[in-house]
């Protein structure tokens, strides 16, 4: 869907437009391409959002707060301009004026404040809970992932219910034990 090293605000839209592809029925005398960033640019931004955030109309932009409303709503300053015209708070006459400014400065390919590209967790933490529950092997999670766990294999039922059978005052040293090392670790974490 998105190639990798593309800024995070070009990889939202671009990812938030193909979900307009995906949800959006549209008729065929519309431009699809159109509909589908006009999609994505309306979920990244609602105009109930925008309009609160920058008011109904405006005159004029400062670049700066462009850059705060990028990092706001995680837009490139284009698409955030293309959605103000959209929603009518600028012109169409200050938008084709911003249009030549972002080519003069450059930022067409490579805007200012480029955010970092989102990196997907849902396949890494899936995996980990299914090694954590016992679902899958290390050898299987590492096999998904690409990668070498370190982890620690989880306590068995079997030793769990070991555990269990001891006598209290043996299951209060363990714990007790292990309650020294956990403090000893955060207080090390925390310097």
């Amino acid at each position: 869907m998105t190639r990798r090293g593309v800024p995070g605000e070009r990889q939202r839209l671009n990812l938030a437009h193909e979900l307009g592809h995906l949800v959006l029925k549209i008729p065929k005398q519309l431009d699809e391409e159109k509909a589908a960033f006009r999609f994505g640019a309306a979920f990244l931004a609602p105009a109930e959002v925008i309009l609160r955030e920058v008011g109904t109309r405006r005159s004029f932009v400062q670049p700066q707060e462009l850059l705060l409303l990028k990092q706001r709503f995680g837009l490139s300053i284009q698409a955030l301009l293309y959605r103000l015209r959209d929603l009518d708070v600028i012109a169409e006459s200050y938008y084709t004026q911003w249009c030549i400014n972002i080519n003069r400065l450059g930022w067409r390919k490579q805007e200012p404040l480029e955010m970092p590209s989102e990196e997907p967790h849902w396949l890494r933490q899936s995996v980990l809970r299914a090694f954590s529950e016992g679902v899958v092997t290390q050898d299987e999670a590492e096999r998904m992932l690409g990668e070498e766990l370190e982890a620690e294999q989880p306590l068995l039922l079997v030793e769990r219910r070991a555990f269990m059978k001891l006598p209290m005052d043996e299951r209060r040293r363990i714990l007790a034990e292990q309650a020294r090392k956990m403090a000893a670790h955060y207080e090390q974490d925390s310097e």
